[in-house]
């Protein structure tokens, strides 16, 4: 069916933000309205609409109106409005609008992530029977599975995936359908992914019970009866009623009324008990009230102000951060509250909850989207003022935002790495500005370009350098794996050096807990030949095998291909290979050899996945009902457990030798937080580092917690290479399955890169070169990196870079990132 098109118009349109990953240089498509919807033009700004676009229907957001002589050629009309309001408040539209220039980003990808989440009618492909497939059915002539889809087509078009659903051994019949033209493919729509739940309920429009309607029911004394209930009790769901057939005559008689109402979904999250409701809070340190003022003067004056809250671990950020939210309510406004990741929402909920009851939103990935959805719009609905969650949540609908926290801002997760490539902290800063509100990024190790930016008055930096009570931070033991390796006899394991299995004894002995900090999940990192030196690689990827014992398959980390282990060499045949490398699961399982009696348990990305499992590991910690806590970095940061005393590292270089000018950063920030974990009650905590490079930098000033000798070395560093914070980068890759055709696209925009640098002063373009993961799920891959001097200058060589992919192959893909996170 042809878009509808509405020839030689020259009225006023309407601009519309599209998901889609082309756009004019303003980001939004002109469209007229519906030809039979008489509202006003600005009635439709910021609502979401269904428009015709390239054979398909797509849903976008109106964001604005385009003047009367802005096209004189035919425009297509929108479909049809999906709102009668905004859906997109127009602090948080303005906020987006510049993030995605900043981020050289289509608008309407900036803006998807903000509207009802899995709201929208889905586009589908669907199947059809045609009369060739209904003159089968009905002659006979199609057979077993043919037959049976053919007759699932007569009653309703489905999906091909439903199909494949219904007839799973139905392979070649199905292919047959359209081959032989019995079915033919058509654009279908589909509900939304995601609806409010509703229950059926009956509701008494009876206005005389006792009287008419009694006497009009003498006869049927039930119906009488279960009149009588509902219209005392008020709307009853009718799944309460155990008599259908008796509701079923009041609703024919018109006694009852039948509806579908929304049934709430639940509070997600947060389902912890530990953190007690209490009657006032903790009385604040000097400290805490000295960092507090100015935050809450922000508040009371809607100011945007920018603060760095720099506290040791365990110094009290989450006080504060709990105090500026209770500011904010205060005066009638709302709070957003981040974090880095999924598995901290628990703990932050959990406080909130305590302190402001059930006010508390939580939006992340990891919920079902139909609770996804009710909390969004009880969010808008301005039911629950305080939002929590990863950084999704930043483009919650809170329209009067009175303050902006976020925690661990130092966390690279806060980087979208798809799509709208947002860096939750620069997104959370234009939100707070439009929303006249302060923004607090708290860290015990904040980013360098954070920290920079205090120093230059960026931001405002405020000091919480003790721990609460006056607890200590907890003393670092640094073991030497090159020392340790010398001492230890062949054949026995290094995993576990002595210093680290006398201190767990130790501290398991005296009653306390600990936890084990590896950040390499699996059994073994590699199985490896020591006849020929194969290592068994992923087909789709650089990168070696990781064996998981718990599967007993093999299994790589980015693509998720798996394998059954080889009986011999996949390189020379030899019978025997052996094992290499260590990860979570292995040092469980060492673990549990070495201490039979303790209570332990593995918390990382393989038993994560299971919904639950750790919100109920991290309670068990909590509730001292386990010993020891073996996981990766999931494990490192933001927790809260009383009786840690003991936090091992086993191998604190992991991550330290990488391609990536932050290596020794991320380092030193993930040995820090993990080392925090120990020692939060008044017991001293003890930490024990193992590591080959002792004297490293990144690890040296671990031992003092001394963030400013690292701080002050590093950025030394930055400043001769010229990276960010004393520069700026662009970055992109491209990629395909020929790496012939991957190389020659990367040269055509590095070429195109280098014209556009040399109108920039001071701009460099490296490469392309193979990226560090040189093939990544079956697809070469090769980048360059834009570095100049100022982000503006940057961005002018990102945007010429920008313009020139859609000219590429077909066959080559290439994305680009503005200030990358991640450079493997």
């Amino acid at each position: 069916m042809p878009d509808p098109l509405f020839a030689g118009a020259r009225g006023r349109a309407l601009r519309v933000a599209l998901p889609v990953p082309i756009s004019p240089t303003d980001g939004a498509f002109d469209y007229l309205p519906p030809a039979d919807d008489a509202r006003p033009l600005e009635r439709w700004v910021r609502c979401r609409v269904v428009v015709p676009f390239r054979g398909r229907r797509l849903t976008g957001v109106v964001v604005g109106i385009a003047g009367d002589d802005a096209h004189a050629g035919a425009l297509a009309r929108i479909e049809r409005a999906l709102d009668d309001e905004p859906v997109v408040g127009e602090a948080l539209l303005d906020a987006l609008r510049e993030g995605a220039a900043r981020a050289l980003c289509p608008l309407g990808l900036a803006i998807a992530p903000a509207l009802p989440p899995g709201a929208a009618p889905r586009m589908t492909r669907q199947l059809a029977i045609t009369q060739r497939g209904r003159d089968a059915l009905a002659s006979g002539a199609a057979r077993g599975a043919l037959r049976d889809a053919l007759a699932a087509l007569a009653k309703a078009p489905l999906s091909p995936a439903a199909l494949a659903r219904r007839f799973p051994r139905g392979g070649d019949a199905l292919r047959a359908l359209e081959r032989d033209g019995l079915a033919i493919a058509r654009a279908g729509e589909l509900r939304p992914s995601a609806r409010l739940p509703t229950e059926r309920v009956a509701v008494s429009v009876c206005g005389d019970v006792e009287g008419t309607c009694a006497s009009e029911l003498a006869r049927a004394p039930r119906q009488a009866e279960l009149l009588r209930r509902i219209a005392a009790e008020g709307p009853v769901a009718a799944s309460l009623l155990d008599a259908p057939a008796a509701l079923r005559a009041l609703a024919t008689r018109g006694f009852v009324r039948i509806e579908e109402r929304a049934v709430e979904v639940g509070a997600p999250g947060g389902a912890d008990d530990a953190f007690d409701a209490a009657a006032t809070p903790p009385a604040l340190t000097a400290e805490q009230r000295a960092a507090l003022e100015p935050i809450l003067r922000d508040v009371e004056r809607r100011r945007a102000g920018h603060y760095l809250l720099h506290g040791v671990t365990g110094s009290g950020k989450t006080e504060v951060y709990l105090h500026a939210v209770a500011h904010a309510l205060a005066q009638g406004r709302q709070a957003l509250v981040l974090v880095p990741e999924i598995t901290l929402t628990h703990q932050i909920v959990a406080r909130l909850r305590a302190r402001f009851g059930q006010r508390v939103a939580v939006l992340h990935s990891g919920l079902r989207p139909p609770e996804r959805l009710d909390q969004w719009w009880r969010i808008a609905r301005r039911e629950l003022p305080i939002a929590v969650g990863a950084r999704s949540a930043l483009f919650a609908p809170l329209d009067d935002l009175g303050v902006v926290v976020v925690d661990e801002e130092h966390d690279p997760a806060y980087k979208n790495e798809e799509g709208f490539r947002y860096h939750a902290r620069d997104l959370a800063r234009l939100r707070a500005q439009r929303a006249g509100c302060p923004l607090v990024l708290g860290s015990a190790t904040p980013a360098l370009e954070t920290r920079h930016a205090a120093e230059r008055g960026e931001t405002v930096r405020l000091v919480l350098s003790h721990r609460i009570a006056g607890r200590p931070l907890p003393r670092v033991e640094v073991v030497d794996l090159q020392a340790e390796r010398d001492r230890t006899p062949r054949g026995r394991s290094r995993t576990l050096t002595r210093p680290l299995v006398r201190a767990l004894e130790s501290t398991l002995a005296e009653g306390h807990q600990a936890i084990l900090f590896l950040n390499r999940r699996g059994f073994s990192t590699r199985i490896f030949c020591f006849e020929c030196g194969h290592a068994e690689r992923c087909k789709n990827c650089d990168v070696a095998l990781v064996y998981h014992a718990r599967e007993a398959h093999l299994r790589c980390h980015y693509c998720d291909y798996a394998k059954a282990p080889p009986e011999v060499c996949g390189g020379c045949g030899a019978p025997d290979a052996a094992l290499l490398g260590v990860g979570t699961e292995r040092l469980e399982e060492e673990l549990r050899a070495r201490l039979p009696d303790a209570r332990i348990a593995r918390l990382d990305r393989d038993t994560a996945a299971r919904r639950g499992y750790t919100e109920s590991v991290l309670r068990a910690l909590r509730e001292r009902k386990l010993d020891v806590l073996v996981g990766t970095q999931i494990v490192a940061k933001g927790h809260d457990f009383p009786g840690v005393r003991l936090v091992g590292v086993v191998a604190a270089d992991v991550g330290l030798h990488l391609p990536d000018f932050r290596a020794a950063e991320r380092t030193f920030q993930l040995l820090t937080q993990v080392s925090g974990r120990a020692g939060r009650d008044a017991t001293p905590g003890h930490v024990v580092l193992q590591t080959f490079v002792p004297d490293h930098y990144a690890i040296a000033p671990v031992v003092e917690h001394d963030y400013e000798r690292f701080y002050r070395e590093e950025l030394e560093h930055r400043r001769a290479l010229g990276y960010p914070p004393f520069g700026a980068l662009a970055q992109c890759v491209v990629s395909a399955e020929a790496e012939d055709v991957a190389r020659d696209a990367a040269g055509r925009l590095a070429a195109r890169a280098r014209e556009a640098a040399a109108r920039e002063p001071g701009a460099d373009v490296l490469g392309p070169a193979p990226a560090p993961l040189a093939r990544l799920r079956g697809r070469f891959r090769f980048q360059l990196l834009v570095k100049a001097p100022t982000r503006d200058a940057a961005t002018n060589v990102a945007r010429a870079v920008r313009d020139d992919i859609p000219r590429l192959p077909r066959a080559a893909a290439a994305v680009l990132d503005l200030d990358p996170v991640h450079m493997l």
